[in-house]
């Protein structure tokens, strides 16, 4: 219920003047999301997702179908309060281990892919679009673990169904909510970050794929489109 009265006031928010936008060829997008860990548990507690940055330029080759692609990063930190005592990673002249932080830095992520999806105005200002990407990405775990027991490097491929809401603010400005799911193709252990502990979790814990769900936001510019407000297409003297 709490979900449809947030998606009601931003409705509502929206400028009502009329934000159809014509032209819906080409645009260019920018998103920012938040990523969590799921499905393998060890990656679930020991890694927590920042950032996930995800420019793309989308083409529109017929009415309800699109082709996008774009570049990606993520940055995941570790869970330093999650990680078991490292003899040798820590700082293991206290003599209280629970007091120690056994584990610094995180997973960097960058990588490409190619989204085929469809689409569809639902409004004048309201549109619907569900889409599924495909890509390769470079993996870098830099942690005080790796700097002890050696750098951990994966690339992988991996696919992510996604679908957005997006609101139109004017003829060539909309905002988007995005929800989706990543799936990477590797297995994360604790070597990767330079873990040298189980932690307690056991084979079955970790065949489970690597993956993550995201939520955030985005702003799109629809190219070719006049604005209503003439002002801001006007030259500043």
């Amino acid at each position: 219920m709490k979900k449809i009265l947030v998606l009601l006031f931003i409705l509502n928010s929206v400028n009502y003047s009329n934000a159809q936008i014509e032209n819906d060829k080409w645009n260019i997008t920018g998103e920012l999301m938040l990523p969590a860990g799921m499905g393998n548990k060890m990656f679930k507690n020991y890694l927590n997702g920042l950032i996930y940055a995800h420019p793309k330029i989308q083409y529109k080759p017929f009415k309800h179908w699109y082709v996008a692609f774009g570049p990606k990063y993520m940055y995941y930190k570790v869970n330093q309060f999650r990680i078991p005592f490292e003899p040798g990673v820590s700082n293991d002249s206290v003599s209280n281990h629970q007091k120690v932080y056994s584990m610094t830095g995180g997973m960097h992520v960058l990588g490409g892919d190619v989204e085929l999806g469809w689409t569809s105005w639902v409004g004048p200002r309201l549109g619907l679009e569900l889409g599924v990407r495909g890509g390769i990405a470079q993996h870098w775990f830099t942690t005080s673990g790796t700097k002890a027991y050696g750098k951990q490097n994966v690339v992988a491929a991996y696919v992510e169904p996604v679908f957005s809401i997006v609101l139109a603010s004017d003829e060539a400005v909309a905002y988007r909510w995005i929800v989706g799911y990543n799936f990477t193709g590797y297995q994360f252990t604790g070597s990767r970050i330079g873990s040298t502990s189980s932690g307690g979790y056991t084979e079955k814990d970790l065949k489970a794929p690597t993956q993550s769900i995201f939520v955030g936001f985005a702003i799109s510019l629809y190219f070719n489109n006049k604005r209503s407000d003439v002002f801001l297409d006007e030259p500043s003297e």
